[in-house]
């Protein structure tokens, strides 16, 4: 489980030619302010995959942002747009509903060290569903979290 930010108005560089035949790399941007929504991803080494979840940066929820969202995907929002230790027991929520860990068949979810996850009440949460919470060391999740390194990359 990882997740990142996805910018609501992406740069993209462009090459020009001058009339005099010179390349000139120039950035072509919107006039709009550039938001990031914080997108949650969690898939499995066999490739299945709890459907994503958004969180967007809104004091209230309008249902009208998520009208295209694709099916299953989780509708959140915060202040900041970022994380939350509430936000994540409402994640954990979505993943129990979609991994279905039980006694017979417990789950193992591999997250980053941040505070949002290592709050006590998502441990009591996971440990009540059947999942094996466990958290990679502060600053190696860029080497060590496989989410990083195969789906958010070419992101």
């Amino acid at each position: 489980m990882d997740e990142t930010g996805i910018s609501t108005v992406p740069k993209r560089t462009s090459k020009l030619i001058t009339p005099k035949g010179k390349k000139r790399v120039c950035k072509i941007s919107s006039a709009e302010r550039d938001q990031t929504v914080t997108s949650v991803c969690c898939m499995s080494a066999t490739r299945v995959s709890v459907p994503t979840a958004l969180i967007l940066p809104r004091k209230r929820m309008n249902p009208l942002l998520y009208k295209y969202a694709p099916n299953g995907t989780l509708p959140l929002i915060s202040d900041t747009g970022y994380m939350n230790s509430y936000l994540f027991i409402d994640w954990l929520k979505h993943f129990v509903k979609h991994a279905k860990p039980s006694t017979e068949d417990p789950v193992l979810l591999i997250a980053d060290n941040h505070t949002s996850h290592c709050s006590l009440s998502a441990v009591l949460f996971c440990r009540e569903n059947h999942i094996t919470f466990l958290t990679l060391p502060p600053h190696t999740s860029h080497v060590l979290q496989p989410l990083d390194k195969c789906f958010f990359a070419p992101l």
